[in-house]
């Protein structure tokens, strides 16, 4: 009998079909069972479909001044990191003068201080020249809807002995608007756009239904426990439809893709050229609980 089979099953599957249908079923699971069988060193990295010049992360944010974007040339193999692009020129245009980017001393990651008002509604257009290439992006500020009470995407109940336990869905389906979420709490940071490679303290309310109903997402979670006064910080991001659509086809890619996910989908960004990445524009709301008053 091939490795990885559960005879009990076989057992059930023998009985309850006819000899055609469980030679059929029989044969299935045997090259299940055989593809499962390859060892960590036989497996094998295909080479990408496409090699990109360059990938944008970041973009504008109404919360602090200092803005960030970071530039990269993507990694074409899972034991390399993806190299930072140094010495281009970025501007962003709000749609009334251009804000100028300078490199930070984190190579790759460029900067500006913006002092303007929000213009909300407009696009604001990212501009980058590297090597004689123009790379272009274009995103709309959408105004957050102020955090409310009630829709908050989390759950907090009390226990007998006057803790509070909490859970953060990474993804919530069927709102109104799409936004962002950094929930902080004890040990985790604030939000600070700055720091790209804590992407995982985000969660997501999708505007798009859930992908696919088969595929339990109930493992993507943050729990917690509080005491009644600690403090939980939540900040929610706007983000515009393009955006969000995009984050969607990322996760199609990563987070929901299971055994029964969908056909995988090329996941493209905003950015012109032969590049990958999205220039984000998003508006932000700040508030801060204590536990006892979340529900």
């Amino acid at each position: 009998m091939p490795s990885g089979f559960i005879p009990g099953l076989l057992i059930a599957l023998k009985f309850n079909m006819n000899p055609v249908r469980y030679i059929f079923v029989l044969c299935i699971l045997a090259a299940f069972a055989g593809a499962c069988k390859k060892s960590n060193e036989e497996i094998e990295f295909r080479a990408p479909g496409k090699i990109y010049d360059i990938t944008v992360e970041g973009g504008i944010n109404t919360f602090y001044r200092d803005q960030y974007i970071r530039l990269t040339k993507p990694a074409l193999n899972p034991d390399s990191l993806p190299a930072a692009i140094r010495n281009a020129v970025v501007t962003v245009n709000d749609g009334r003068a251009d804000l100028v980017f300078k490199e930070t001393a984190e190579a790759g990651v460029y900067s500006a201080a913006n002092t303007r008002s929000p213009n909300y509604n407009q696009a604001y257009r990212l501009t980058i020249v590297y090597k004689g290439k123009t790379y272009t992006a274009v995103d709309t500020l959408r105004q957050v809807v102020n955090i409310n009470d009630d829709y908050l995407p989390l759950a907090v109940s009390k226990t007998a002995d006057a803790q509070y336990n909490g859970t953060i869905p990474k993804h919530t389906f069927g709102y109104l608007n799409p936004n962002k979420w950094w929930i902080c709490y004890g040990a985790i940071p604030k939000w600070d756009p700055s720091k790209f490679m804590l992407t995982q303290y985000y969660n997501y309310t999708h505007f798009l239904g859930s992908p696919n109903s088969l595929y339990p997402l109930t493992n993507l979670k943050r729990n917690f426990t509080l005491g009644a006064e600690d403090v939980v910080t939540i900040f929610k991001i706007s983000i515009s439809e393009g955006y969000a659509k995009y984050l969607y086809g990322v996760f199609l890619e990563t987070d929901w893709n299971g055994l029964f996910s969908s056909v995988p989908v090329n996941v493209n960004g905003n950015i012109s050229g032969n590049s990958q990445g999205y220039f984000s524009v998003s508006d932000v709301d700040r508030r801060m609980y204590k536990a006892k008053e979340l529900r």
